[in-house]
């Protein structure tokens, strides 16, 4: 600790110093004559020993006695930061401790918003052709080409078909690939006619919502088409082995939208709003890209064969029953469009039941608005049932209308429902509906992949 002015070991000789004063004789002096008083031996070990281990000050000043001024004055300083280094390190560790908090604590705050930032923005990041598609949706059509030739065949990867259908699906930001997107295995269309325009059928809610780009053919036909083209390309590899890995396809061989269950068909509801008589057979028209291409079930009567293929298209809304499913233009040689059945109409309970009249080989949904068939309000609940599940005689009555859906091989539908959202929803799949009609996208896909 200090410079050493005399041998570690025996005796200490207290030589003359070079530099002297006053003070520094005198002290010399004193501490040569109480050495030798004593009879002691002292050494600058002795001293610096005294320091360290606390000796009184009366002590200190004894053995310090005869060292130069110089010295004196630096032990002196090193015997007070000795006393007062508890002290300091106490308050050099609060100061740590504080500074460490702070900057955990702005490191945090650093790490929280670069993660809010990026989560966000990979989660965004498109993962196949169809949310590629939806995010540029706006962007000139060359951006559509550019996502279906990205992913020609693997289109609808890590997609996983729901039970859902999108209701009024045009009124979507994308319309059609939101709904892929999600899983949706239905889509809705409203469809209109025009004098001034009478080859086009028109997309929209209202008459005043219509405009001329929004038709059937440029929303659904086309982007279907141009997706299933791709999906069916013929392959420029080998024609396959016999040991190969067999490819699922649908009934009539076609591989469908979803890659992840190619057997499984879109439903396209269409709800004419316009006078049957003259939509329809602009519809059956619309749709014949899509059966030349094989790729819309079918029912042939000669045979009676349902072949299920990547497209089921229906009719709800204004079409007719007898004028328009079973004419003679929707039934030779095979049936294209079906028939959205009246869901009341199949339950046990009606008192005028049609036995079978709507079955596979005409209908494929059965729809009802649930306010309409079952009701509100006045058992109980109203709109937005409060948080509240319905009632059981009501959960009771859409149970029944659904097996009887079920019972003739149909898809058991209800819109206009109360409520829309996870209490209402637990309790229709609860009791047999077999597809979801929703707006919410993102809560029913949570909610069917969940269970």
């Amino acid at each position: 600790m200090f410079p050493r002015l005399f041998p570690s070991r025996g005796p200490a000789v207290v030589e003359r110093p070079t530099r002297r004063d006053a003070d520094s004789t005198t002290n010399h002096t004193a501490f040569h004559d109480s050495r030798s008083s004593t009879g002691s031996s002292a050494s600058i070990a002795d001293v610096e020993a005294a320091f360290l281990q606390g000796e009184s000050s009366e002590r200190k000043e004894w053995r310090i006695a005869g060292l130069p001024s110089t010295l004196l004055a630096k032990l002196r300083r090193s015997s007070s930061n000795e006393a007062d280094s508890p002290e300091k390190s106490k308050r050099r560790l609060r100061w740590l401790t504080c500074t460490s908090v702070v900057l955990a604590v702005v490191l945090l705050g650093v790490v929280g918003a670069f993660l809010a930032l990026e989560i966000p923005r990979r989660a965004s990041q498109p993962k196949n052709g169809v949310e590629l598609i939806a995010s540029r949706w706006g962007l000139p059509s060359s951006s559509t080409q550019q996502a279906l030739t990205t992913w020609p065949t693997d289109f609808s990867r890590d997609v996983q078909p729901i039970a859902c259908h999108s209701h009024n699906d045009y009124w979507r930001r994308v319309p059609l690939y939101d709904a892929l997107a999600a899983g949706c295995t239905g889509v809705e269309a409203d469809i209109w006619t025009d004098a001034n325009s009478p080859d086009d059928l028109f997309v929209g809610h209202t008459r005043k919502s219509l405009t001329a780009s929004r038709t059937l053919e440029s929303l659904y036909i086309d982007p279907l088409l141009t997706i299933l083209n791709n999906a069916n390309a013929p392959s420029t590899f080998s024609t396959p082995s016999t040991n190969d890995t067999p490819i699922t396809t649908t009934p009539n061989n076609q591989t469908g939208i979803f890659s992840t269950s190619p057997s499984t068909s879109l439903t396209l509801l269409i709800d004419l709003k316009t006078d049957p008589l003259t939509t329809f057979p602009l519809l059956l028209t619309a749709l014949q890209p899509l059966l030349a291409a094989n790729y819309l079930t079918t029912f042939t009567p000669a045979t009676d064969t349902l072949a299920r293929g990547p497209i089921t298209v229906v009719a709800t809304g204004l079409a007719d029953f007898t004028a328009n499913i079973l004419s003679p233009a929707n039934t030779t040689p095979f049936r294209f469009v079906f028939f959205d059945a009246p869901l009341p109409a199949l339950s046990t309970l009606a008192p005028t039941r049609a036995d079978m009249a709507y079955d596979t080989s005409n209908s494929h949904y059965a729809s009802a608005s649930f306010k309409q068939a079952i009701g509100n309000g006045a058992r109980g609940w109203g709109w937005g049932w409060g948080g509240r599940a319905m009632s059981t005689q009501q959960a009771w009555e859409a149970g029944v209308m659904a097996q009887g859906a079920r019972d003739r091989g149909l898809v058991a539908r209800f819109w206009d429902v109360p409520g829309e959202g996870r209490a209402a929803w637990e309790v229709l799949w609860g009791v047999g509906v077999g597809v979801l009609s929703v707006d919410d996208l993102v809560g029913v896909k949570a909610f069917l992949l969940g269970r």
